[in-house]
């Protein structure tokens, strides 16, 4: 068997103005999470050291709202009502812009919008790791228990090489961010780190 060295990727998921800004219309919610665990500044630090380090970065958002959008949809979920009830990311907004400072850049793959939680899940993101040889994934972003756990488990089930990052992450609430990252992740996750360590394993 020819072993192959281990190529990693850091997938950045839903840094949306509306999750992320103050002023976005979820951020209320997550703040006490944010700010306990410096979510935004972790995902900065996550980010910068990628780019140090010649690591690809992999963006995913959710899809954006608009009037009419799930018209018809036969398939509803809670994912789906709680955007339309919302209008959470609509489409325009300065909500569905890009937190400031965390804006793809030349180099950098921003792959199909995801529907519900995984950002596998008719998406266009296995495809394009596979194309970059990528084997190990690196995940950050919002939120902890759901989108960012349903695409760290959906990679694991894909054969990839998986770390989650504790403190460049969010939840609803600080116990449900608690509760993956200390139960939820365990099931799936290779690794289980602070940013803090990780950036030092990249760059040693």
């Amino acid at each position: 068997m020819v072993e192959t060295k281990p190529k990693t990727a850091l997938i950045v998921v839903d840094l949306y103005n509306d999750f992320l800004h103050p002023d976005g219309k979820a951020t209320g919610a997550m703040a006490p999470s944010q700010k306990k665990y410096g979510t935004i500044e972790h995902i900065r630090q996550a980010m910068d050291a990628a780019r140090a380090q010649h690591i690809p970065i992999f963006y995913s958002f959710h899809q954006q709202y608009f009037e009419g959008k799930y018209e018809g949809f036969q398939r509803w979920n809670a994912m789906l009502d709680g955007t339309k009830a919302s209008k959470l990311f609509e489409v325009g907004s300065w909500g569905a812009k890009t937190y400031e400072g965390f804006e793809p850049k030349e180099g950098d793959t921003v792959i199909a919008k995801h529907w519900n939680q995984s950002s596998f899940q008719n998406t266009d993101l296995d495809w394009l790791l596979k194309q970059q040889n990528i084997t190990h994934v690196v995940f950050a972003g919002l939120l902890a228990n759901s989108c960012l756990e349903a695409s760290g488990r959906y990679a694991s089930e894909l054969g990839f090489n998986v770390t989650m990052l504790k403190d460049a992450t969010a939840g609803w609430t600080i116990e449900e961010m608690d509760a993956a990252t200390t139960y939820g992740w365990t099931a799936f996750a290779h690794k289980i780190l602070s940013t803090a360590d990780w950036v030092k394993s990249v760059e040693a």
